[in-house]
């Protein structure tokens, strides 16, 4: 008796074992499967959102620590492995190995310590997912996550993720076990009990429980329990199912919560990557993705396509005047005016500054085109009311046709910025159609744009001079211009290549090669003149708000590089009051040193009397424009009598510049004026020219 009791017992644990061993793995096998699938979700979210970060940063080499900053993000998720950033040509940017990562390099060492003829080479630098293709792989205990960065029609990277779930999955088993087993167990034992009598009826929610189950996992649904009965034999199970839906329902919901934030900052990174914060229109990227879109589709059309390059004029005025605060509102103000009077066939967009673009799409004649480009130009040229002021302005536009350019959009862009600038100098506040001829300007300009930098490594110019002459016709002082000559482009005029200096921003390396060099010829100068002379120099605004030049003046004056007694630097009036504070705090410290100093130019710019009062000089420059109509123009003649009067009752000394004929130096010295400068005594001339005319003479 006892030992069929055994027996049966030996077989009831058996049986026992058996059953809760498979209910047990069922489990297990169940919830691995759904933890993978909501795993997968994730690291799919996390893939794409890392891969929109580093759009930004792909096409860098100084990017990397950007880069790096957002691969650090992967910190937080302890199951990353490696984490590889490649570029178009699956070359090797950037990697990240994580915590999981770590781990396994640190176990394929020990082993490979156990058995040395082994070498462990698995690191993330090897690339051995690099040619997988785009998507989610699932390799044995990894899921590895390849991404394109940038759009699939143009992608500037990748980046591969790798995600070891080995001890997630390792862990997770385990505290199930731990939740279930004793249930399992206690289910098992009662099934096992009441299974003689009531077999079919008591496995009939067993199987239920199995084909939900099987559903979850077919259909990715964590939204279903299943039914708790009243017997004991399937309740527990029951009950350790639904809280495990629940688990998992619970964790789905908070990253379906997370993705929707995630959408709703990527929407956010859209609208500022492609929209102006100003002024809410589109910016450049989104134009030149607008622009190059319609170029192809009017091209396959065979439709004409316009575009305006729109430039506010008196704009900078507006800044410098009341601030940044009312010249943003001025901006925000003619963009919203702008927009309204637009047809729908065309797109605003700013370029940045005082810039904008319209986009004028499948245009029917050129009449339409000017009739848009009109409607702008007196919508912005009435007076606004911005900030409790009344501000005026207009624009300049230069309008460029598609077809005249293949319909090569960087093409198309330069030809419209080469008529505004037509059209600024031709009076602002009008339309200038692109044409041919700018384009043989604008490639002169181009290239000599190009050969500057040229001209200043291979010492191309050259220093000319021309004499300043006194009452008795001797030399006091000669001013230093420049000449260039150029190896491709011949003898180019310093009207032609100072404007393209200064909007290169090359004038100032310019205007330090002149200081130097005048400063290397100076003593030969002195040496054939008397120490007397005085040399002039020539300086721009763009060298005024240049430290770089500045300070290279002041330490040369401190240094005695730049003797101050025979130096005289000369700056225009309109550069002078364009940058009034600035000249004034040069020119003190200029005085301080012993320089002395030239506003040339004088009657042409701001001329205004209050602030003659304020201007630091020594000299004024009368500008020939007058003196030219000397025995012509009674009128001129007597801005001249004037200027000079003016300028000895301020104690100022007066020269006389583009003196060309005897009537004009008679009238100048009758009405005392200081020194004279013209074709009459002297050309430009190179030093030693200037030495044999004057050894002749």
């Amino acid at each position: 008796m006892k030992s069929l009791r055994f027996e049966i017992s030996f077989t009831t644990i058996t049986s026992i074992a058996v059953v809760s061993t498979l209910i047990i793995s069922l489990s297990i096998y169940v919830y691995e499967k759904l933890y993978i699938e909501f795993i997968a979700t994730e690291v799919e979210a996390i893939a794409q959102n890392m891969a929109i970060d580093l759009l930004d940063y792909i096409d860098e080499p100084a990017a990397q620590f950007n880069q790096t900053q957002i691969l650090l993000r992967l910190e937080e998720y302890e199951y990353v492995e490696t984490a590889n950033v490649y570029d178009d040509e699956n070359n090797l940017l950037n990697s990240y190995v994580g915590a999981a990562g770590l781990s396994v390099v640190k176990n394929s060492r020990d082993e490979a310590l156990a058995q040395s003829s082994m070498k462990f080479d698995r690191t993330p630098e090897n690339g051995e997912y690099s040619q997988l293709s785009l998507g989610m792989h699932n390799l044995e205990s990894k899921v590895v996550v390849v991404k394109n960065i940038g759009e699939m029609s143009f992608p500037l990277g990748k980046l591969i993720l790798t995600f070891n779930l080995q001890e997630a999955l390792h862990e997770n088993r385990r505290r199930y076990v731990i939740l279930v087993a004793p249930s399992v167990i206690a289910l098992t034992l009662l099934s096992l009990f009441i299974s003689t009598r009531l077999h079919r009826r008591s496995l009939r929610p067993l199987e239920n429980l199995i084909k939900t189950m099987d559903s979850v996992v077919d259909e990715q649904s964590y939204d279903v329990t299943v039914e708790e009965t009243n017997k004991s034999e399937t309740a527990a199970l029951s009950h350790a199912f639904n809280n495990m839906m629940a688990n998992i329902k619970s964790q789905s919901q908070m990253n379906a919560q997370k993705n929707l934030l995630l959408e709703q900052q990527q929407s956010k990174l859209e609208t500022l990557a492609n929209f102006d914060v100003l002024t809410g229109l589109p910016n450049r990227q989104y134009l030149m993705k607008t622009l190059s879109s319609l170029l192809a589709k009017n091209q396959r059309e065979n439709t004409e396509l316009c575009l305006m390059f729109l430039d506010v004029d008196g704009f900078k005025n507006i800044n410098d005047s009341f601030g940044h605060d009312t010249g943003d509102k001025f901006l925000l103000h003619i963009s919203a005016i702008m927009s309204r009077v637009l047809p729908t066939n065309a797109t605003l967009g700013r370029l940045g500054g005082d810039e904008f673009l319209v986009i004028v799409d499948s245009v029917s004649s050129h009449t339409d085109v000017e009739h848009i480009a009109t409607n702008l130009i007196d919508s912005v040229m009435k007076a606004h009311d911005v900030n409790r002021l009344r501000l005026d302005s207009s624009l300049s536009i230069g309008i460029a046709v598609a077809s005249e350019c293949n319909y090569e959009a960087s093409t198309l862009i330069t030809n419209a910025d080469v008529a505004m600038y037509r059209a600024k100098k031709e009076g602002k506040g009008r339309l200038v159609w692109f044409n041919s001829a700018m384009f043989e300007d604008t490639q002169r300009k181009i290239q000599i744009s190009m050969r500057l930098a040229n001209a200043l490594e291979n010492d191309s110019f050259y220093l000319t001079y021309q004499t300043k002459v006194g009452p008795q016709k001797n030399i006091e002082g000669v001013e230093v211009l420049l000449r260039w000559h150029d190896e491709v482009l011949g003898l180019v005029s310093p009207a032609e290549f100072i404007p393209v200096a200064e909007k290169a921003d090359k004038i100032s390396l310019i205007s330090l090669w002149v200081i130097n060099q005048t400063c290397k010829e100076l003593p030969q100068l002195i040496a054939r003149f008397g120490s007397h002379i005085r040399v002039s120099i020539n300086l721009s605004a763009h060298d005024l708000n240049n430290t770089e030049v500045t300070n290279c003046i002041l330490n040369g004056l401190n240094s005695g590089e730049i003797s101050a007694q025979h130096i005289e630097f000369e700056i225009t009036e309109t550069a002078y009051m364009n940058n009034f504070g600035v000249a004034n705090s040069f020119f003190e410290a200029l005085k301080k040193h012993g320089c002395h100093l030239s506003l040339d130019d004088f009657g042409t710019g701001y001329s205004s009397l209050s602030y003659l009062t304020e201007f630091n000089i020594d000299t004024l420059k009368i500008d020939r424009q007058f003196v030219s109509q000397i025995g012509q123009s009674e009128r001129s003649e007597k801005i001249t009598v004037a200027i000079i009067t003016m300028a000895k009752s301020l104690n100022f000394a007066v020269c006389a510049e583009g003196v060309e004929t005897e009537e004009q130096e008679t009238f100048l010295l009758a009405h005392d004026c200081d020194l004279l400068q013209g074709f009459l005594y002297s050309r430009p001339s190179t030093l030693s020219q200037l030495q044999h005319q004057v050894a002749t003479k």
